[in-house]
């Protein structure tokens, strides 16, 4: 063989190598997170990270779905248009509205996560909470884990929100699904299935549903041994029966592994930090807390709740205000920079404005639906109608459709400036 070729057989053996390690480097999956619950403190290794370290949750909780169509595609013939609107049951609807609704909002993840999680990295923040999984479609829900990871983002991810989810096996098919997905977290079950309104998930009693959190929590960690489980209670520290109090619960769920609180208490916390050492030493973050960026001056409360005719005007200022100064509290309660602490950190409730929410099927703002009528609550566009929750809130009303750090055009707000600062300097 000649110089000549010989050489060129050289070349061309290692350009066959270096195009079989780029391939076997392609096709190396990316690992899954290392994460664990050590006394107070959240440990975690991703996102390059070597060693894991004391991490504290600073975020945001997003549900991407903003202003439901008029139509879409029917659950159970896709190729079929249904009324979507404000998804409300009736008699011999088949899907009814709210299976309607489950498909509409899992699919607003795909439609929206482009967009959205680069504004969040904007933010400054490192953590996500969603509400439910993003489908079992591997195509759909990969590029959104994907973008999370590329954007340094780890995900909360729920994986089940009823009593339906856990007899149809939901928790388990997500968790296979997402398991070894680096931007996962940890595992959370249920939102506030301890409330009344939520109807304890679809139990029967508070203790029907702790017990079914708790077999999930052990059939998650039968799955995946690499991220922790949690779960999310309602505030309900004042509660005086027996099986309904929140310590009651905790006995109940040894499986779970840390807690998350919707709390909102007005412009402070007050005593919830040495109310839940009170009760136990397992860890806990504040999953929901903050306020919306409507005012509301004027409103009628109805059945005990509900805030109608509300009559105000936007105030980003006084959203921004409130939220910064919850966070500010948090800071000093961090296990992360105080390991004899028990707070793991905070999620700011919400990403973005819900046009959805006045008068749909679930939530009971905004009065039954008249079509005829010129004056009804409109799902692509604001309405102020809100829950009355006095101390809660600056005006004492929760108003639904406002509460995002962006609008519905996703435009951010005062708040998203002011917790990007805060987010930035927070370590």
């Amino acid at each position: 063989m000649s110089e000549s070729k010989r050489i060129i057989l050289i070349k061309g053996l290692l350009i066959f190598v270096f195009f079989i390690v780029l391939t076997v480097e392609a096709a190396d999956p990316l690992k899954p997170s290392q994460v664990y619950v050590k006394g107070n403190q959240l440990f975690v290794a991703s996102h390059g990270q070597a060693e894991p370290q004391p991490y504290i949750i600073k975020g945001i909780t997003w549900s991407p779905e903003t202003a439901a169509p008029d139509f879409g595609p029917d659950p159970l013939n896709p190729s079929e248009n249904v009324e979507y609107g404000f998804f409300f049951d009736w008699d011999k609807r088949q899907p009814q509205g709210h299976e309607i609704f489950v498909l509409w909002k899992e699919k607003q993840f795909f439609k929206r996560y482009a967009t959205d999680i680069p504004l969040m990295k904007k933010m400054n923040l490192n953590t996500v909470r969603v509400y439910s999984s993003f489908g079992l479609n591997p195509k759909e829900y990969l590029a959104i884990l994907d973008e999370f990871y590329h954007q340094g983002l780890s995900v909360i991810m729920t994986v089940a929100i009823s009593k339906s989810d856990i007899d149809l096996g939901k928790h388990k098919r997500v968790v296979q699904a997402y398991k070894d997905h680096p931007a996962i977290l940890f595992w959370s079950i249920g939102n506030e299935w301890n409330l009344d309104y939520n109807k304890y998930w679809g139990y029967a009693t508070v203790e029907e549903a702790a017990q079914a959190t708790n077999r999930a929590a052990k059939a998650i960690k039968a799955i995946d041994s690499n991220h922790p489980v949690g779960s999310v209670l309602g505030d309900r520290f004042q509660d005086q029966e027996p099986k309904n109090t929140i310590k009651h619960i905790l006995k109940v769920c040894p499986d779970v592994d840390l807690w998350g609180l919707n709390i909102y208490r007005g412009k402070s916390f007050g005593n919830l930090f040495s109310q839940w050492q009170s009760l136990t030493d397992k860890p806990f973050y504040i999953c929901e807390f903050g306020t919306d960026s409507f005012f509301t001056e004027s409103y009628d409360v109805v059945g005990g709740y509900q805030a109608d005719n509300c009559k105000g005007r936007e105030d980003q200022a006084i959203q921004a205000e409130f939220a910064l100064g919850l966070w500010g509290e948090i800071s000093g309660q961090l296990s992360a920079k105080f390991p004899q602490k028990q707070c793991l950190g905070g999620l700011v409730h919400e990403f973005n404005d819900s046009l959805w929410k006045v008068g749909s099927y679930h939530v009971s703002l905004g009065g039954l639906v008249d079509y005829n009528s010129p004056e009804r609550c409109s799902y692509k566009e604001y309405d102020s109608e809100g829950f009355y929750l006095p101390g809660g809130h600056p005006d004492d009303v929760a108003n639904e459709e406002y509460f995002g750090v962006v609008d519905a055009n996703r435009q951010p707000k005062q708040a998203f400036f002011k917790l990007q600062e805060y987010y930035r300097q927070l370590e």
